[in-house]
């Protein structure tokens, strides 16, 4: 389909090529008509592609790094190493949950003084079970749906 954008400045063109074809060279009114239609009709061509075909001039979006493969993958073996060791699970999540949590907890408002996760208000905000995931020594990791909405938890505002 053509869209009405094209159709005017191709008949402009035409008019005007056809005049300039007849006035300055003195070509007959007819052969100038036939002359300048297939330029007329290329630019008609050009001003009506459709929307698909015109240029997105936005950034393509980021692919993934190799590096962030990697560290998902890493992350998946260690907490999977966390949930059969529970050694594994004190000296290497928990205190990265705490940091994270610890983080996240003081980008809140009101939040941001909190000293450590051992404070009231720290359970307060992250729920009992969290809390003591991420401050008891003997706590092990939960399963990873119950991990997930903690985590969920930690993300809302």
């Amino acid at each position: 389909m053509i869209r009405l954008r094209g159709i005017i400045p191709a008949i402009g063109a035409e008019a005007l090529l056809t005049v300039l074809l007849a006035r300055l060279i003195g070509t007959p009114v007819g052969w100038a008509v036939l002359i300048a239609l297939p330029m007329a009709l290329l630019l008609l061509l050009l001003l009506s592609t459709p929307a698909g075909v015109e240029p997105s001039w936005s950034a393509p979006p980021t692919e993934p790094s190799a590096a962030a493969h990697l560290e998902a993958s890493t992350l998946a073996g260690r907490l999977d190493d966390a949930a059969a060791d529970q050694g594994r699970f004190r000296s290497r999540v928990q205190p990265r949950l705490a940091t994270l949590a610890l983080a996240r907890l003081r980008g809140r408002p009101g939040l941001a003084d909190l000293p450590d996760l051992h404070s009231r208000r720290a359970e307060t905000a992250l729920g009992p079970d969290f809390h003591r995931i991420l401050t008891d020594p003997a706590a092990s990791l939960p399963q990873p749906d119950t991990l997930l909405a903690m985590l969920n938890r930690l993300e809302e505002p």
